[in-house]
């Protein structure tokens, strides 16, 4: 971040770089807590990989302001079999120092409903327009 000393880290909320989600595929995804700070993408992926052919992919969830492991993750698995086996085969086992706690994962919000867009213009009225006047001077917002 400029005149700042905190590194800037961004945070791609996806499983690897290049890969598409479809929004029409089914999403065979697992919620997996209590990770212990070190667990990485890469070895949650190698933990359920390991036991898991349609293991599709794993991601660590990490804290914007820190750039640290917020001790929870995801893994996607492309067979639905795959996924039941886990939740009840996995939760307890072993990742780094801590077991893990496993469940289903909820769906993902769409853009719309977390209530952070923009505003935008109304279909009923074709005089209505959002502006935004934002300067940003010694950061301070005015």
């Amino acid at each position: 971040m400029p005149n700042t000393d905190r590194a800037f880290k961004l945070n791609w909320a996806s499983y690897s770089v290049g890969e598409k989600r479809s929004e029409l595929a089914s999403d065979h995804s697992i919620f997996v807590g209590d990770l212990a700070i070190d667990v990485t993408d890469d070895m949650l992926m190698e933990l359920f990989a390991n036991k898991y052919r349609s293991v599709k992919g794993a991601k660590v969830i990490i804290d914007a302001n820190t750039g640290r492991s917020r001790g929870y993750g995801f893994v996607r698995f492309g067979d639905d079999i795959d996924r039941t086996h886990a939740m009840t085969e996995m939760n307890g086992v072993y990742c780094s120092t801590r077991p893990i706690r496993i469940g289903p994962a909820t769906p993902r919000r769409t853009s719309g409903d977390s209530g952070t867009s923009p505003p935008t213009q109304s279909d009923g009225d074709s005089t209505n327009r959002t502006v935004c006047a934002c300067f940003l001077v010694d950061n301070l917002f005015l």
